[in-house]
């Protein structure tokens, strides 16, 4: 004991240094285990909604591949951001590169499906007609894959293929309404359904069905036209702030940073935030008419 004390007293510096070194080793594995852990989940995450964006539109590519263009992407940018400018925008955008596949997917998918609707009017009169001409659905849906325009084509030589490999028409119908996201497509499948279980005059009532959607599509239109000008006062509303806050930043650069160095200007900014946020959802919230 009295030599290890010695040697410890007489090495003072090495000792503490290896103590410091050990420390230094587990505190970085515990942190790059965590850091696998929070990287392999945020990957199982990503693949799960990214493979389910690429099925609703169409694309065909691998979860594997978009994330590996993200991750590449964020090596290369991230770094070079953080050269040029500083540590806040680096971290901003690497945030929204890992952020921005599902994003980007959800505004396609929205996109796609509002061209869908706007094309099934014209697919169901197309779809009448065949019928009134003596074909079967199937070959009516045949002639809407041939003569009508993507994404509706698309979507009805998916149901066609899997009808083919012997999928349950309703079950191929079911899936392309849940691509698609919209209660215009599920009044198709109801109506199809119904004829195919009980009968009845399936090509009036597709045609009935079609002359409601344009109806339908008028109205919204109208709405909306009506509603833009209430949406743009929700984003001015909300974004205006900011502007002027910058502004007055630039007037008076000490006068404002005391919103973000004292305690009383972060409670003062937390409540100007919270009631820029509750007023652009309320407006948002006011002029969104559901038909």
């Amino acid at each position: 004991m009295e030599t290890l004390l010695s040697f410890v007293e007489s090495n003072g510096q090495v000792v503490s240094f290896g103590l410091i070194s050990i420390a230094f080793f587990c505190i970085s594995w515990v942190v790059i285990g965590v850091v696998k852990q929070l990287f392999y989940l945020y990957q199982r995450n990503f693949y799960q909604q990214v493979d389910k964006g690429l099925r609703d539109v169409v694309v065909m590519m691998e979860p594997g591949q978009v994330f590996t263009l993200t991750l590449v992407t964020a090596i290369l940018v991230v770094p070079l951001l953080f050269w040029l400018t500083n540590f806040v925008i680096a971290l901003l955008v690497g945030v929204v590169i890992f952020v921005a596949p599902s994003f980007v997917l959800k505004m396609m998918k929205k996109r796609r499906s509002d061209e869908f609707v706007e094309q099934l009017p014209d697919a169901l009169s197309s779809i009448s007609s065949s019928l009134r001409s003596g074909l079967n659905l199937v070959k009516a849906f045949q002639q809407v894959a041939k003569n009508q325009p993507q994404p509706l084509a698309q979507e009805f030589t998916q149901v066609l293929v899997e009808y083919r490999v012997g999928t349950d028409l309703g079950d191929s119908l079911d899936a392309m309404a849940k691509r698609i996201g919209r209660d215009d497509l599920l009044l198709m499948n109801s109506a199809i359904k119904i004829s195919r279980t009980v009968g009845g005059n399936l090509a009036d009532t597709l045609e009935v069905l079609s002359k409601t959607l344009r109806e339908k599509s008028k109205v919204e239109g109208k709405i909306r036209a009506l509603t833009s000008m209430g949406k743009a006062q929700g984003t001015l509303a909300t974004f205006f702030p900011v502007f002027i806050g910058y502004v007055f930043y630039k007037i008076e650069p000490q006068a404002m940073s005391m919103l973000f160095t004292t305690k009383l200007g972060w409670i003062w900014l937390s409540v100007m935030i919270m009631m820029s946020l509750m007023a652009y959802f309320m407006i948002q919230k006011i002029v969104n008419v559901d038909v």
